[in-house]
């Protein structure tokens, strides 16, 4: 229990901190570094400067600045990437896990107690 507590943590952060961005006007895309936690794995896309015409005159979001911590690149043009699948079926398996952990942690917490108040009364030989 506690070996998944402490992987589905560590993934969980993982996911937290990191995303694919698809660029907007192409088949590029890349895993990047965020700058700061959300439970989104998967930004951008699209037409080329939709995001403009939706958002006049506000900045840029994080996601389309130039300045992007890379992790890993891609393009749909060079074929599909085997790391997207297993980074979103990670992603899934993590969120899977927190809740498999909830009746686990459950059930374990029930079994301590029953066992912590029908203990016999220990004898002194």
């Amino acid at each position: 229990m506690r070996k998944l507590i402490i992987v589905t943590s560590i993934t969980t952060f993982f996911y937290g901190m990191t995303g694919l961005v698809f660029f907007e006007g192409s088949f590029a895309g890349a895993l990047v570094v965020k700058p700061y936690p959300t439970y989104q794995v998967a930004f951008g896309g699209g037409e080329e400067g939709i995001w403009a015409r939706y958002h006049p005159g506000q900045p840029l979001p994080w996601f389309m600045q130039d300045d992007l911590k890379v992790i890993l690149s891609f393009d749909w043009e060079q074929g599909r990437s085997a790391w997207i699948d297993a980074y979103l079926w990670g992603y899934l398996a993590t969120l899977l896990a927190w809740v498999v952990l909830v009746p686990i942690g459950a059930v374990t917490l029930l079994i301590r107690i029953r066992a912590r108040l029908y203990l016999p009364p220990l004898s002194i030989r």
